[in-house]
Parts: C-alpha cells; structure tokens; sequence
C-alpha cells in the first residue's frame, strides 16, 4: 500500500476558454444589471470549474487553483484579471476583451468590451449553464457567504497554511472532485486541451 500523499498535478490553462468564460460572465451581469469584482470572478469560475468537473468528468477552463487568503483563485484568469504584463505577453494577448472601473481604491468592477469576444467559439452549454449557476450563486450569497463556503471546501482545506495570508499553496485537484479521484486527476492534467 501507497501511503504517499497524492501528487499536486498541473493542467494546461486554456487561454481561449479562460477568456471566454471571464467575459461571459461580465456579459452575464450585465445582463443582470448587476456589476463584478474581480472576487465575483475567480468564485465564479471556481464554483463553475467545480461543478463542471463533477458533472461532465472536466472543468471549463482547465485552470490551476491556489488557496488564497479569502479562498480558492484560478491562477492564469486572476492573473489576466489584474493585466499582469508577463502573463499577457506569455499568452500572447494584446488586448483584454474588458474594461476596468475603479470604483474605490481597493474595488474595481469588469466590464465586457461589446463584441469583443465570440464566447460561443468556446464554450459549450454545459460550460455556459455552469457559469450562469454559478453567478447567480456568487451575487445571491455575497462575499461573506461565499467566502465561507469555499473556505470549506476539501481542495482549499488541504491546501492552506496559516502563515500571514501573503502566501498562495497550489490546491490538488483530484479534491475538487465530490468524491477525492486523483487518477482522474492526472488524467486531465495530461490530455488537457491547449490552444
């Protein structure tokens, strides 16, 4: 018997899906009439890639997560959200699909560039349905709420240390699972799709 610890596995970050999924919920609560944070956003994706994963057997952006000090956080998309030039040039981006406003110092809410990006060139609508889910339940419950209930979950769990909260810990994603499948795990971070 194997008593090793499960290995953290890698996945190939999908640049495209990434993208998409970002303005497809900008687009979505504007929709909605309602305005999101970059907080709004990696919960958003998060709960969406958690939700996908169980149902359909693969997560939407295939995104690495790292345990934050307010909870889990898809590292490439937070990355873009914050227009980190290295990642832009990495990637290859020139321009993000998005506007930023300040709304106060430390606030800021995204905004779609209209036609900006064809989110149906990339997502399917399990992908759009789990977005959308995933939205609703993000403004509905707030940042308190949302906070919490990430804060509970196994992946985020097993990754964080208590050291200050400057710190990121890369979270296993064979926890992301409902039920731990670490085969499962390695197999996505292997075969993921990257464009």
């Amino acid at each position: 018997m194997n008593d090793a610890a499960p290995r953290i596995v890698t996945m190939k970050p999908n640049v495209p899906r990434i993208l998409a999924s970002l303005y497809h919920v900008m687009t979505e609560a504007v929709a909605r009439k309602r305005k999101v944070s970059q907080y709004d956003l990696v919960k958003t994706l998060f709960l969406a890639d958690r939700a996908h994963l169980n149902e359909w057997g693969r997560p939407i952006t295939y995104d690495n997560y790292t345990a934050m000090l307010h909870g889990p956080v898809p590292s490439l998309a937070y990355d873009l959200l914050k227009a980190n030039m290295k990642s832009l040039h990495d990637c290859g981006i020139e321009a993000l699909p998005w506007r930023v406003v300040d709304q106060t110092r430390t606030v800021k809410h995204y905004f779609p560039l209209n036609g900006a990006f064809d989110v149906d060139q990339y997502l399917s609508e399990s992908d759009i349905e789990a977005l959308n889910d995933a939205l609703g339940m993000v403004l509905r419950l707030g940042f308190g709420q949302i906070r919490k209930l990430t804060h509970e979950d196994q992946a985020y769990v097993d990754a964080w240390r208590e050291d200050g909260g400057s710190a990121a810990y890369d979270m296993k994603l064979g926890l992301l699972f409902d039920e731990p499948n670490f085969d499962q795990a390695a197999m996505l971070a292997e075969y993921s799709p990257y464009v």
